[in-house]
């Protein structure tokens, strides 16, 4: 016990930790699961649910959890290592290999309590909740440094000319309430009623070095920023039926939400601003394209089943499906499927082991030469995770999710800012051009996301 004990304080001491992808840093990154069993299961929990955090994921799963008053509060640490590299070629213009010039590895920290009360009337049940949590995240950091390799062959470091900042930070959150009403443990059906809000602040930043500044007194930082208010509504609806003791399914339906949005792009006011990409100004002034659309989160329908094989240690099989109306968002995306599932088997001694995979995809809007296209990208996650029970009411429970994708992108701050001759005196007849889409960037990422989560039942 002393043990478990010193593993749960150990994990639950960790700031609750998010690192999310550069990709987000304006439309925001969507928090779909805070819950770490159903985490380990491929975040599969339309039906079948049994802690109150899946109520994230289908409201109709509080009606099936024990009668009386419980709680739950989590802590995640997510880490997201984002590399960005060029193709490298040859004399003879072979392809060699993709050279890494950046590379950021960045946390930030939320958190989700919740609590819940049941009531039993005879035949049916009544059951409400209130909990906190990260509705999307805006939070994420770049940094690269821009170099001039004079020098660099003759053993020399290479001296630092500029150092390239994208700071975002801030997060949507929600002060969700719920209920659902359940008849003699067979359906239950749930609603939700969340309250979003919150802010984000962007800024980008190009700060020259001091030898640069000695290079070309005339040169002056730039900042740019985008600061942003969010408010809305939303509406979740969900129902789970158990057809019989070894099969269950559930649907959850929240639709689209629009956001109404306040803020200021470097000063000025701006409603509903999209990111696209980066232009510059006559004065070669870096400037953020702005694309004005409403800002909102897509239509979600979700379906799912629960089977509980007749084995003699307890086993449960979860699948879900959903579908993702990202044409609410822009009319230049897809609508997609996004799919789930997991497993957890109990051991003798009673500890679960949890295994699950899901497949997700999300959208992101570029410009190439006046024209604004959409880039699909897609990230599978490999999960597992177990949990224990401790002084009779507690449970701690515990989630490991790896995932990675891969898109191509355009550089984040353009080459011809710093084409500067002053900057650059031992290459002669430099020129320094904008990659297009002709030699677009290479960007890899791998995530890790521990979830962590303390329950108590009276």
């Amino acid at each position: 016990m002393k043990r478990y004990l010193f593993l749960m304080l150990v994990l639950m001491m960790i700031n609750n930790l998010f690192s999310y992808s550069i990709l987000e840093r304006v439309t925001g990154n969507y928090i779909g699961n805070v819950d770490p069993r159903s985490a380990a299961m491929g975040s599969a929990a339309a039906s079948g649910g049994n802690t109150l955090f899946d109520v994230v994921i289908n409201p109709a799963n509080l009606g099936f959890l024990p009668d009386g008053f419980g709680f739950q509060f989590s802590y995640d640490l997510m880490s997201d290592s984002d590399n960005r590299s060029l193709p490298m070629y040859n004399s003879f213009d072979a392809y060699v290999d993709d050279a890494t010039y950046a590379s950021n590895m960045n946390t930030f920290g939320k958190f989700t309590p919740g609590a819940f009360y049941k009531r039993n009337f005879d035949k049916f049940t009544i059951a409400a909740s209130v909990l906190y949590r990260p509705f999307i995240s805006f939070d994420s950091f770049y940094s690269e440094e821009v170099r001039n390799n004079k020098n660099s062959d003759f053993n020399g470091y290479p001296p630092i000319i500029a150092k390239n900042y994208i700071d975002s930070q801030g997060s949507i959150n929600a002060i969700s309430f719920l209920t659902a009403f359940t008849y003699e443990d067979i359906a239950s059906l749930g609603i939700e009623l969340s309250i979003l809000s919150g802010d984000s602040d962007l800024e980008r930043k190009i700060i020259w070095s001091d030898q640069a500044l000695e290079m070309l007194n005339t040169l002056t930082d730039t900042t740019n920023t985008l600061n942003r208010e969010f408010e809305a509504l939303q509406v979740k609806v969900g129902t789970n039926i158990n057809i019989n003791q070894r099969f269950s399914v559930g649907l959850s339906f929240s639709p689209k939400i629009e956001f109404d949005v306040k803020g200021d792009k470097d000063g000025v006011d701006v409603e509903d601003a999209v990111y696209v990409y980066t232009k510059f100004d006559s004065l070669n002034n870096p400037l953020d394209s702005l694309t004005y659309a409403d800002f909102s989160s897509p239509m979600k329908l979700r379906a799912g089943f629960c089977y509980k094989p007749r084995n003699v240690m307890r086993t449960f099989l979860n699948l879900d499906i959903e579908f993702v109306k990202w044409s609410d968002v822009n009319s230049l995306y897809e609508n997609e499927l996004n799919f789930y599932v997991g497993v957890e088997h109990r051991l003798k001694n009673m500890i679960p082991i949890r295994l699950g995979f899901n497949y997700q995809t999300c959208y992101s809007l570029h410009e190439h030469e006046g024209r604004t296209f959409a880039d699909k990208v897609t990230m599978p996650a490999f999960t597992a995770g177990t949990g224990f029970t401790f002084l009779e009411n507690f449970n701690f429970d515990i989630s490991f999710e790896f995932s990675n994708r891969q898109y191509e992108a355009l550089d984040l701050f353009p080459d011809s800012y710093y084409d500067h001759e002053e900057l650059w005196e031992y290459y002669q007849h430099l020129n320094l051009e904008d990659r297009g889409w002709e030699n677009p960037d290479t960007v890899k990422e791998t995530f890790i996301n521990i979830q962590s989560s303390i329950s108590f039942k009276w």
